[in-house]
């Protein structure tokens, strides 16, 4: 039997609603539920306790022992690990000049971007002393203005481990009479002992890290990536209550140089 193709197109078309039809009448499938490790995750963090404002304050205390102990006049922070250690202020470095001052004697000074001062001022819990500078003005002078204001005009200032060349050298230009030494000698020796409550927040990461990659160790399977372990580990920190991952290299990944995922980045 022939059938032309607009009956077929017709035909077709009544046969595929009639068949909608029939399965909007007939009893669903059931869901099934697809549960993982990941979902009996909880937060573990809230019986943490934050490093609080007299423990930082015991830090500076120590910081400027040590800085009479060297001769050290001042130290320099730039934005990164050791201006939290000190300060609680955690801020991302960028081109622009945010830094602490740690003078051997007096309270903390700081120095900022005028359109940050509102931020700054709202992170600042030790010492009230901010200078700001607009675009078009060089910070590096209001470094040097804080060393005469300290009463300095000659000495040695300790530069932290992180900061970079450009910050380190547009300061020694504006104020050359100074020398400038490393501040390790006071840094280090503040860093490298941990009181109880660093501990106890070592603890509570190491505890978090432990338990994500057993979870994602549990959930690993055949024909999973890197990627996909990575992201699973990813996912567990941030249940336990962290922010957290894993570089992760698999089979014959293992042999390429780190931050290689795939045999094109080596090409």
């Amino acid at each position: 039997m022939s059938i032309k193709r607009r009956d077929f197109i017709r035909v077709s078309a009544v046969g595929a609603g009639a068949a909608a039809l029939l399965a909007g009448c007939t009893t669903p499938a059931p869901e099934t539920s697809s549960s993982s490790p990941l979902d009996n995750l909880k937060s573990i963090t809230d019986d943490i306790v934050p490093i609080s404002l007299d423990e930082r304050k015991a830090r500076i205390e120590k910081a400027q022992r040590l800085m009479v102990e060297n001769k050290i006049d001042a130290i320099y922070l730039d934005g990164g690990t050791t201006m939290e250690y000190f300060t609680g202020i955690r801020w991302g470095t960028s081109e622009r000049m945010m830094a602490v001052i740690i003078p051997a004697k007096g309270e903390l000074k700081y120095v900022g971007p005028h359109f940050e001062e509102e931020r700054i001022r709202e992170l600042m819990k030790l010492g009230t002393d901010l200078r700001v500078w607009e675009e078009h003005e060089s910070p590096y002078k209001l470094v040097a203005q804080i060393f005469k204001d300290l009463g300095l005009r000659s000495g040695r200032i300790g530069m932290e481990e992180r900061v970079r060349f450009f910050l380190f050298d547009g300061i020694r230009k504006e104020a050359p009479a100074f020398e400038y030494v490393s501040a390790d000698p006071i840094t280090i020796p503040c860093r490298i002992i941990k009181s109880a409550a660093e501990i106890a927040l070592m603890q509570k990461a190491n505890d978090i890290t432990l338990e994500s990659y057993k979870v994602a160790i549990a959930m690993l399977t055949e024909g999973m990536t890197q990627q996909d372990f990575s992201n699973i580990v990813s996912q567990a920190h941030s249940k336990l209550g962290s922010r957290g991952g894993a570089f992760v290299s698999f089979g014959e990944y293992t042999a390429f140089p780190h931050g290689s995922s795939t045999p094109q980045n080596l090409k």
